[in-house]
């Protein structure tokens, strides 16, 4: 929430079907039946609904986001699985001490 605007863009709009936009996201259905659920301040109604799978729901008890795939979405996994790991160069030295010899160095 930033500035009193949700930063998901909800509550979404009230669709009959559910359709692809644009950017190839989904618009899931949102169905307008009149349902009004009151949590604190607040009157939720589908629109505040996010999407679901009641299968993975309920065999793992958690929510879990299940988007339908796209190309962009497939491009993204393909490029995260791809990447390779992480990594950093290090070198270590220990600190020359006056009149110490000089260090050797190990090839």
């Amino acid at each position: 929430m930033e500035d009193g605007k949700c930063s998901k863009e909800f509550p979404k709009e009230f669709e009959n079907v559910t359709i692809a936009n644009k950017d190839g996201y989904p618009r899931y259905r949102r169905r307008d039946n009149r349902i009004i659920m009151t949590t604190g301040k607040y009157k939720v109604d589908n629109r505040w609904i996010i999407p679901y799978n009641p299968y993975l729901l309920m065999k793992y008890n958690a929510h879990i986001n299940v988007e339908s795939a796209t190309v962009k979405s497939i491009k993204y996994l393909f490029k995260y699985i791809y990447k390779g790991y992480d990594c950093a160069n290090i070198k270590l030295e220990q600190p020359i001490q006056a009149g110490a010899a000089a260090p050797r160095e190990i090839l």
